[in-house]
């Protein structure tokens, strides 16, 4: 069984829908407790009154080789889906 430190999501907002709500995409990202790696994951979100209200379908992480490898690409892959939604 593989140790995982905290994982942590950073909610990046894209547009406003005609409800009113943010729409964006969840970014997470959880190491390796050996520091051997992290898991990474992107997943879209929309916010309503400060709370995820509503998430899309079920996202499967990706492990990658270091935290920086991780973020690079969750990082770029949200911003890659965003342009898709304008």
């Amino acid at each position: 069984m593989t140790n995982l430190k905290e994982s942590f999501e950073t909610f990046m907002p894209h547009h406003i829908d005609s409800k009113g709500r943010t729409v964006g995409y969840v970014v997470g990202l959880r190491e390796l407790a050996d520091d051997t790696g992290c898991y990474a994951w992107v997943q879209k979100a929309v916010q309503q009154c400060g709370d995820w209200a509503n998430f899309g379908p079920v996202q499967r992480s990706k492990l990658f080789p270091s935290l920086e490898a991780a973020k690079s690409w969750a990082y770029s892959t949200a911003k890659e889906r965003a342009a898709k939604l304008t």
